[in-house]
This record gives C-alpha cells, structure tokens and sequence, in this order.
C-alpha cells in the first residue's frame, strides 16, 4: 500500500474517534439541556464507529466516503431537529458543515474524483438545503438551552476543533510529502550521481576499448604492410627494380602523394661517399632521377647523421612540390627517416604528403627503414660478393691459362733440352771419334 493511502486511512481513523469524542460530549451536553436529541447524538456515533469497523474489514474506500458525508449529515439532522419554526439558523452550525465540506478532499487522493467529488456535493446539498431539511423535522420541544453562551462556545469549540484538526492533519500531510520529495529529490540526485559516475565509468570504458582497438587496429596495419613489403623483397633481387616497387608500395599505403629512397654510395671510399636515389615515386624525373645529395647536405643528408627521422609540418619554399594533373602544390608535411640498422644508416626514405602523418605511420616508417636497411645490405653485400666471385673466376681462369701457357712452355723447354742433350751426345761421340781418330794418327807417325 501506497504511503499517501495509509496516510489517508490513518486520517479516517483519527477523524472517525475524534468525532466519536465529539458525539459523546454533545450527547452529554444534549441530556442535560435538550434531552430530545440525544437518540440523534447515539446514530451519529453509530456512524462514527461504522467508520472504524469497515476500516478494520480492509473497506478503506467505503469507510473514507462514509466519514466524507457522514458529519455533514449528523450537524444537518441535529440542525434540522433542535430548530423549532421561526427560529434563526445556528451560525456555528454552518462551520460546523464547511470543515465537514473539506473533510472528502482530505481523505482521498486529488487524482481519485470520482471519489471525493460526490461526497463534496453531498455535503454543499447538506448546506444549501439545510431549510428544507429543517422542515423536515417537524418536532416541539424546549430548545431555548441552545442560546445560552456556553452551549453556543462548545459548538463552536467542536466546530474549531474539527477544523484545527483537518489543518494540522493536511499540515503534518504536506510535511511528510514534502519531507518525501526532498528524500525523492535526494535519492534521485543520488542516483543520477551514481548513474552518472556509471557512466562516466561506461564511458571510460568504451574509450578504453575504442582506443584499445584503435590500437589495434594500428598494430595490425603496421604488421600487415610490413609483411607485404617483406614479400616484394623476398620475391625480387634486382636492386633497381626491388627500390622502385618498394617506394611505390610505401607511398600509396601511407596515402602520401611523393616518395623517394636515396641509398648511401660507398663504392668510391668512405670520404668520396653520397646518398644517391635508387627509386622514387610521382617525382618529376627530370629534376631528381639522377639526384644525388652529399652527406650532411640539407634534410637528408641531415637526416644521414642524426640517425633519427625529421617531419616537417611548415615546408621551405621550393624545396618540393608535388605534381599532378591539377598543377603543382606544396606538400602539408614531408617525413624523411633513415634506413638504419645496427646503428649504421644505409640510406633515407624521403615522403611528401597532402595529409599530416599520425605517430604510428612514422613508426611504421622507422621499422619498415630497418627492414629495407639490412635487406638491400644483404643485396648490397651479395652483389658486391657476385662480382668479386666474378672477379675470382676471372682471375683464376686466367690462372689456368698462365699455368697451361706455362705447361706448354715447360713442355716446349723440356723438348728442347731433350734436343740439346741429343746434339750434346752426338757432338760428345763425334768429338771421341775425333780424338781416337788423333791417337790413332799420332801412333802412325810415331811408329
């Protein structure tokens, strides 16, 4: 049950014993003064005490509408009955009925009319009829009791005492309700607290996620596009066809409008090296095809020995434009990042773009320069390793040739010597035939 409807069961109960009390002095004050109405005074308590009884049979609707018009009817009969022909109405009976008047809107909620409204009509037909009524009750008796002083001041207290207690009642009503709202006011604007530190909390939560999966998101786009520049390299070994798809590839998946990659040119010693463009994409080909830039020579060559990336978002004049079929414009940032890989460079990554570059595609940008370092040093290193392979071959095939020469040669001076040997031998037997061919002669002419 409602706490406003206990409220006005409460009220009836009250104003049902209070009238109760009332009826009993009446009704002792009538069996001293005018004994004639004392009957009417036991119907009236009749009434009253019905009032509780249906109360306690749970008949709240029944017992409120009959404690609405039950005291409008008891002060109109008893009206009706002590006033003998001629005499004047008692005014204090006409309080007595407007505080009975108000006693409906007291015991029943405002909402509920088609309760409380035929009981205040009842009781205004009680007021404006009460000369009717009167005529009704056609009784003789000795009423002149009635205008004494005290017998008027004790209606007139009951009168007050009804409408005092209808006031503080509706008061002690209004007080709780408003001691109600405030705690309804109270309990609301602590919940809506709560409510909205829940959802704060709810939406520090869904941030939470929203960045967590932007995060995400992210890290996904960075793995994804290095794995497929991974794949570029893994499938071609030609440098110069292996740069230009990697720029090509770069730029577009960074949405940028520009993009070149110089690599470092040590070929002609340490203190004669540069950076050299290898591949660029969307430049104009006959300003920078060819372009080669000195170490530590503007933002690049800058770039070369900081070891670390440079953005800029306020570009110089003049120092690119991007070209298109609208004409040509200076780019809104330029990020220039380094190939860098166990602390040595290997050459720079130059992009110009339309669109500023967030955090992430820098970082995407550093890694992807680390990966691009060590595999063109591994191509770089592999060339390098091919033409001095080339180089050992060659020389070792010209080895082969000197030995052979060499062989032949040896083959030719052996013959050679063999030869000699012979004409040695022949020469060595000729000259013993001579000298035996000289003793033989030397005897003769001895003899």
């Amino acid at each position: 049950m409602e706490d406003d409807l206990q409220a006005k069961i409460k009220l009836s109960n009250i104003l049902a014993f209070i009238l109760c009390c009332i009826v009993i002095s009446y009704g002792i004050i009538s069996a001293m003064v005018v004994k004639e109405v004392v009957i009417y005074w036991v119907y009236a308590f009749i009434a009253y005490t019905t009032v509780l009884l249906l109360n306690s049979a749970r008949l709240h609707v029944l017992s409120r509408f009959l404690i609405s018009i039950a005291p409008g009817w008891v002060v109109a009969t008893l009206h009706g009955v002590v006033l003998m022909e001629a005499d004047l109405a008692i005014k204090e009976i006409y309080a007595f009925q407007v505080f009975s008047t108000l006693i409906p809107l007291s015991v029943f909620q405002i909402r509920h009319y088609y309760l409380w409204l035929p009981a205040v009509l009842i009781n205004l037909i009680h007021i404006l009829g009460i000369g009717e009524i009167n005529d009704f009750y056609d009784l003789v008796f000795d009423n002149s009791a009635l205008a004494l002083t005290w017998v008027r001041i004790f209606i007139m207290m009951g009168s007050v005492l009804l409408g005092g207690f209808l006031l503080f009642f509706l008061q002690s009503i209004s007080k709780d309700q408003n001691l109600k709202v405030k705690k309804l006011v109270y309990e609301t604007e602590e919940k809506n607290k709560e409510y909205q530190k829940k959802e704060e909390e709810l939406k520090m939560s869904v941030e939470k996620i929203e960045k967590a999966q932007e995060e995400e998101r992210k890290r996904n786009w960075a793995s994804q596009g290095l794995a497929e520049v991974a794949g570029i390299m893994r499938t071609e070994d030609n440098l110069d066809v292996l740069v230009d798809k990697i720029v090509s590839y770069v730029v577009q998946y960074l949405n940028a409008n520009q993009g070149a990659l110089f690599l470092l040119n040590d070929d002609g010693g340490e203190d004669n090296s540069f950076l050299e463009m290898k591949g660029c994409y969307a430049y104009s080909r006959k300003k920078h095809m060819e372009k080669n830039i000195q170490l530590g020579q503007g933002i690049v060559g800058q770039c070369f020995f900081e070891k670390d990336y440079i953005l800029l978002k306020t570009v110089p004049e003049n120092y690119v434009e991007i070209t298109s079929g609208l004409g040509k414009a200076t780019p809104r940032t330029v990020l220039v990042a380094p190939l860098l890989a166990n602390e040595k460079v290997y050459g720079v990554f130059e992009v110009a773009s339309f669109k500023d570059l967030e955090q992430y595609q820098i970082d995407f940008l550093m890694d992807l320069g680390e990966n691009i370092a060590m595999t063109l040093n591994n191509i770089k290193t592999n060339v390098k390793t091919r033409i001095l392979l080339e180089e050992t071959q060659e020389q070792s095939q010209q080895l082969i040739s000197q030995e052979e020469e060499m062989r032949q040669n040896m083959e030719e001076l052996q013959a050679t010597q063999e030869q000699q040997q012979r004409l040695e031998d022949e020469l060595r037997k000729k000259l013993e035939e001579v000298e035996k061919e000289r003793d033989e002669a030397l005897k003769h002419v001895t003899v």
